[in-house]
């Protein structure tokens, strides 16, 4: 830190939602995969930049007990198409496999999407869902829901249900709700970091027949992606359905720019990254002149930096307060001392925040005196920037 004169300058806080649908990214989850007799699969990478991206796609099995094989690197030029074929057999080998595909990219952003057939294999294949990458920033989250629609155990068709946990594992409970939003049945679902999972929609609820049900999932730890598939049992053609995503695009996951604000207006900022409804960083800049001797001159006219000491903190902890001390070490012209943070926030609609942000300094000695005892609370307003 250092003794300065600030200039105020002013932050805009552009504040945008996750596109659906066919979402770019560097990290997308698709949920589901498998090659088996039935089913096969191509997978499709689009790179929409202007430079070329390296695509590493990795393949996650289904079952813990076999080993992941090494991801496949593939270099992919600008406003190209990615196409692979058969991709489980001639990328990764496997003649038989069911699993789900992450795919993370170095240089840009790319879209993903895993079309999958039915019949014989090849050309003779009929085709049928889709399959679409969704990137990790828009993983439901824990607090958060999402809902597929189109559920149905009948003669004639049945639901299977895929999703894939993000990188802390996931802890989701699924409802099974009639048309009338009533609650039929529940089951809970606890998946290890990156492990993709699969159930019909027979095994999973204790229900022997319904149409037009709706899937509510709920997840209380870690993330997800999910997707479904509405088969038909004569044909075994296979219909796609979604996850819904909300006007926060369905994760709370992100990198947020935040401003701080005093009695004079812009203060600092800084910025923040949350990962699985974690915050697990936050670089912010603290400056208070709000705190003033008799003579109204500032007492602490010291730009510290704040965040290094925080340890990963739910995100969901900060709308009661979370308190820690950043402690500065003696410099050249500055003896030292340490500050304890408290920061109080809530997320709106995941795609903002506000609170407000409190200090009390101890230990400080010298010119730095003043930078002992409370300084007046700022407020903390922040905004997604992806």
């Amino acid at each position: 830190m250092h003794r300065s004169t600030i200039t105020f300058v002013f932050l805009a806080l552009f504040v945008a939602s996750s596109a659906l649908a066919i979402s770019p990214g560097d990290d997308l989850l698709i949920s589901g995969a498998a090659r088996t007799s039935r089913w096969s699969a191509d997978l499709y990478i689009n790179n929409p930049g202007a430079t070329g991206v390296t695509v590493e796609v990795w393949w996650l099995n289904r079952d813990p007990s076999i080993t992941n094989p090494a991801p496949e690197s593939y270099s992919v030029g600008a406003e190209e198409t990615l196409i692979l074929d058969d991709v489980i057999l001639n990328e990764f080998g496997l003649n038989r496999a069911e699993g789900a595909f992450r795919v993370t990219t170095t240089g840009g952003e790319v879209t993903a999407n895993l079309i999958v057939f039915t019949g014989a294999g090849g050309d003779s294949g009929t085709y049928g869902s889709g399959f679409e990458g969704i990137p990790a920033s828009s993983a439901t989250s824990a607090g958060e829901f999402t809902t597929l629609a189109g559920m149905v155990l009948t003669a004639d068709f049945y639901t299977n249900l895929f999703a894939l946990a993000g990188a802390n594992g996931v802890t989701m409970d699924v409802d099974l709700l009639d048309p009338n939003g009533d609650l039929l049945d529940t089951t809970q679902v606890v998946l290890t970091g990156y492990a993709p999972w699969f159930s019909s929609v027979e095994n999973l609820w204790d229900v022997a027949s319904f149409e037009n049900g709706t899937a509510l999932v709920r997840v209380s730890a870690g993330s997800m992606v999910m997707l479904g598939s509405k088969v038909d049992r004569t044909s075994k053609d296979p219909t796609t359905v979604e996850q819904a995503f909300g006007a926060g695009g369905g994760s709370i996951d992100g990198t947020y720019q935040f401003a701080v604000y005093d009695d004079l207006g812009f203060a600092s900022g800084g910025n923040l990254e949350i990962v699985d409804a974690v915050v697990d960083v936050i670089n912010g800049t603290f400056v208070n002149y709000d705190k003033v001797d008799g003579g109204g001159f500032p007492e602490c006219p010291v730009i510290f930096q704040w965040g290094f000491d925080l340890a990963p903190t739910p995100v969901e902890d900060f709308a009661s307060g979370v308190q820690y001390a950043e402690v500065y070490p003696e410099g050249d012209d500055f003896d030292g001392g340490t500050i304890t943070y408290t920061i109080t926030f809530t997320i709106d609609d995941n795609v903002g925040f506000s609170g407000t942000l409190d200090a009390v300094g101890s230990e400080f000695s010298g010119l730095d005196t003043g930078c002992n005892g409370t300084f007046p609370q700022q407020d903390l307003y922040g905004g997604k920037s992806n």
